[in-house]
């Protein structure tokens, strides 16, 4: 997990949003390895264990969807390359960081090959990949415990409404949104393009707040 990482992330239970706080036993090169992160609002403590921040909640929901996720997850990462997937995300420059969703992580060693890329989290990282530097990782089931809009872009790996919802929120004001062509473009998505395996769509911004008029007499 990337030091630089941790403002960014909230606890996922439902309550007034916090930062959290880092307790780390060992960081290597400002990526901790091993710590808990704590929830001031509700006392909850996360783990962290090689470089991977545990945010799951032991119940049933969260159970369903980590199951339902396997069988569909590799279908579009196999048909898009990592030249492609950095083109869609569009990452010309190393500002801000990326979240790559399940199977995408597949994607991940690849794309820090490129010339430039921003540092990307890993949302339950596929078994296998490695977290090096560059890379965080964070498993969290259903929710993205993020910040709204904390991130430049997000590559979802399967058609679910909710993971969708929670990549919406999530992704900053005209950033990046990818997804399997099999899932409906959520609300607050501009589609830009669309393929027989993935769309890419932008973050729409949200409306302004209203804006009171006086007029003047006289």
């Amino acid at each position: 997990m990337f030091i630089e990482l941790v403002d960014t992330l909230r606890c996922p239970r439902t309550h007034e949003e916090s930062w959290l706080v880092l307790a780390a036993t060992r960081i290597e090169a400002r990526h901790i390895r091993e710590g808990t992160l704590g929830c001031p609002v509700c006392h909850a403590e996360f783990p962290v264990r090689d470089g991977i921040a545990d945010f799951r909640l032991d119940t049933p929901q969260n159970g369903a969807e980590r199951a339902r996720s396997a069988p569909e997850a590799s279908d579009p990462i196999q048909e898009v390359s990592a030249d492609h997937l950095a083109a869609l995300l569009d990452l010309g420059d190393a500002l801000g960081f990326v979240v790559l969703v399940g199977a995408w992580g597949h994607r991940a060693a690849a794309l820090l090959e490129l010339d430039v890329v921003p540092p990307l989290l890993l949302l339950d990282p596929p078994d296998g990949v490695p977290i090096v530097s560059g890379m965080s990782g964070v498993r969290s089931g259903a929710s993205l415990p993020l910040a709204a809009g904390a991130a430049r872009a997000v590559a979802v790996d399967v058609a679910d409404t909710v993971r969708l919802a929670a990549a919406v929120r999530a992704t900053r004001s005209r950033g990046r949104i990818v997804a399997p062509a099999a899932a409906s473009v959520p609300e607050g998505v501009r589609e830009l393009a669309r393929g027989a395996a993935v769309w890419v769509g932008e973050r729409e911004a949200p409306p302004s707040d209203l804006v009171r008029l006086h007029v003047r007499r006289g």
